[in-house]
């Protein structure tokens, strides 16, 4: 029931989208793809893997609108799986990013609409099996009001009401009310300071997700637009105040930065830094990246499906390089999160911190043949269990392009843990071709 819901509401937005004002300027690019995939080890078991043919059709998307009155991105990808000789029960998988904001007063009154639609695991500690996974859905509505506070000076006011919910976890499930109070000075014509009051409630729809709280922060923000390089940065203090006192109340400093550089037209450096209270449904709908392009595969995520909220301590840098023919990115980051309520956390959310690095490179071999090579390789320390793990994913593939519309894709993925909890060491191996019409 609630997995139909979840895809109910993601449908209810993509006809929020299609039929808003100005509907017929949307640019919407999609692709149809038929795939088949040989798993050698479909339930990463260290003793007794199974392996399955899978037939897996695709439907993705993105869509892209901005107009006077409706600015619109969404992204999205479905997925049916088809195991062909019934190790496992077929499913059917989502994926969806979605932001629609309608201007219904100009310079005065918006409305925005969110949406984050993903697979996420049921309990993180096991593996990542067709019988560990599950729906997740965090959806975001509300009005923003904006304001005029004196010469120099605007304001804003932001009342949004925020669901989020899974299959199977209901410590996930929760009704959310967040408002925000913004004094936003312009500096010039391309940077801006801004005082911020946040407040957010939470309220966990079943009882076994703990007591219920409000998440208030203050933080002052700068940011500024230079022809090459952009600036976001945050710096003020957090406070988590629960309904009961089963569970101690806290304070925290937050900080958060952005920095992207376009070192020249082809180079581009980045770089975030978090340090602040967070939980997984805030991180799904804050961190969600649509862009530009048609999404090609469902990643199942690595948190744990809770509400609780936890410390947050991130630091990435990337780089990314746009040639010709080739193109080059790599990413190292830190992710640290420590649980403030550790008398109510189910299996899976335990304080962890991960090491790690992703990179990816492509090369046009011929005007229509593309090689590329990703590897991405994580050292992950479950610090409340004394559990450590180290994986490694590594993907190679070819895409021959055979005419505008049609193409073809042969790709081989080879990914290995290794863990020093009992059983949880693995090794899998990834067969996958495909047909794809893409418009």
């Amino acid at each position: 029931m609630r997995s139909r819901s979840a895809f109910a509401r993601t449908l209810g937005l993509l006809t929020v989208l299609l039929l808003s004002p100005s509907a017929y300027s949307v640019d919407l690019d999609y692709s149809i793809e038929m795939g088949i995939e040989h798993n050698d080890n479909v339930n990463l078991s260290e003793n007794d893997p199974v392996s399955s043919d899978i037939l897996e059709p695709k439907l993705g998307f993105n869509l892209q609108q901005d107009s006077s009155t409706v600015q619109t991105s969404a992204a999205g990808l479905l997925e049916y799986h088809d195991y062909l000789g019934g190790e496992f029960s077929d499913d059917f998988r989502g994926q969806l990013a979605g932001y629609l904001n309608w201007t219904m007063m100009p310079e005065r009154l918006n409305l925005t609409v969110q949406d984050a639609l993903g697979v996420q695991p049921i309990n993180s500690l096991e593996p990542n099996t067709p019988n560990n996974q599950q729906q997740t859905n965090v959806f975001a509505i509300g009005p923003t009001l904006n304001f005029r506070l004196g010469e120099g000076m605007r304001g804003q006011a932001e009342l949004r009401y925020i669901s989020s919910y899974a299959d199977k976890t209901e410590e996930f499930n929760t009704n959310r009310l967040a408002g925000a109070l913004r004094a936003i000075r312009d500096l010039d014509a391309v940077s801006a300071i801004s005082a911020n009051v946040d407040d957010e409630r939470v309220d966990f729809i079943d009882s076994a997700g703990g007591p219920d709280y409000d998440r208030f922060s203050v933080y002052g923000r700068y940011t500024r637009k230079w022809s090459r390089l952009d600036l976001l940065a945050d710096a003020g203090y957090s406070w988590l105040n629960y309904s009961s006192n089963t569970v101690d109340d806290r304070d925290n400093p937050l900080v958060r930065a952005r920095i992207g550089w376009n070192a020249t037209e082809r180079s581009k450096f980045t770089m975030n830094l978090a340090y602040q209270f967070s939980d997984a449904a805030s991180g799904m709908i804050d961190n969600t990246d649509i862009g530009t392009s048609i999404p090609t595969s469902i990643t199942t995520g690595e948190v744990s499906i809770t509400s609780q909220p936890y410390v947050e301590r991130e630091l990435s840098v990337g780089y990314a390089y746009t040639g010709d023919r080739a193109t080059f990115g790599i990413t190292p980051y830190y992710r640290g999160i420590q649980y403030i309520n550790t008398t109510t956390i189910e299996t899976g959310a335990t304080d962890q911190s991960a090491r790690g690095a992703t990179a990816a490179f492509s090369w046009q071999l011929r005007p229509l043949l593309t090689a590329g090579i990703g590897v991405t390789g994580e050292n992950l320390r479950y610090t409340g269990i004394d559990r450590e793990d180290d994986t490694w994913t590594a993907t190679a593939a070819l895409t021959q392009q055979w005419t505008r519309n049609w193409s073809g894709r042969a790709a081989y993925q080879r990914y290995s843990r290794s863990s020093n909890a009992v059983g949880q060491s693995s090794d899998q191996n990834i067969v996958y071709f495909a047909v794809i019409y893409t418009r």
